[in-house]
């Protein structure tokens, strides 16, 4: 698989030789490294999913000896004003009341808007914690880093949502992701939404002030 110099390389000359624009031609050079199905817990999802494409490189292209997964834009598709995303779901049950991470090795190729990796608590009604790294994003290209998200898990907690997200062209590269239970003392980097349903008139618009 094109590395760093060699990618940009390879996808300049098939701008010359196409004269197709740079989303397009990175799209199909990324597109000769053949994805291998990945095991059914994961699932593409996203704003604009069937513009993209997820799965397993080729066992020779490894982080540390791990085999790498790669969410990348499809090369018919043009660059989307959306997103694509790898996700898994799991019910909130074992980690009511208590702080999780998601971690995870992660590298950017030629990325045109961002990426990174991302986790949603959702509760019986809404979205009750988020981070999706867009303060902290991926671009262009970059080697192997570590990445995480740390949230905590509300005892009204259903749902725990986590993966790697794209936005553009591109690819998106994730290898050794763990998830588990960490103490208070690790900081959490995502925002919680208020609780409870939202209300069915505008409040305090005179913002507590009395003339």
């Amino acid at each position: 698989m094109p590395q760093d110099k060699d990618l940009k390389r390879l996808v300049r000359a098939r701008m010359a030789e196409t004269g197709e624009r740079y989303t397009q031609a990175l799209a199909h050079v990324l597109s000769l490294t053949k994805l291998q199905p990945l095991p059914a817990p994961w699932f593409l999802t996203g704003s604009r999913a069937p513009d993209y494409e997820v799965g397993l490189l080729p066992e020779t292209v490894t982080c540390d000896g791990h085999r790498v997964v790669q969410l990348r834009l499809r090369s018919a598709a043009r660059e989307p004003d959306g997103f694509g995303a790898l996700m898994q779901s799991i019910a909130a049950t074992r980690y009511l009341g208590r702080r999780v991470r998601f971690r995870a090795m992660v590298r950017a190729q030629e990325i045109t808007g961002w990426g990174g990796l991302w986790m949603r608590i959702d509760g019986p009604h809404d979205t009750i914690a988020l981070d999706n790294m867009q303060d902290r994003p991926l671009r262009q290209t970059t080697g192997w880093t570590e990445a995480d998200i740390v949230l905590d898990v509300p005892e009204h907690a259903t749902e725990l949502h986590f993966g790697v997200l794209l936005s553009g062209a591109g690819a998106l590269d994730l290898a050794r992701p763990q998830f588990g239970e960490v103490s208070n003392d690790v900081p959490v980097t995502g925002r919680t939404h208020p609780a409870g349903p939202l209300p069915d008139q505008p409040q305090s618009l005179d913002f507590g002030v009395t003339l």
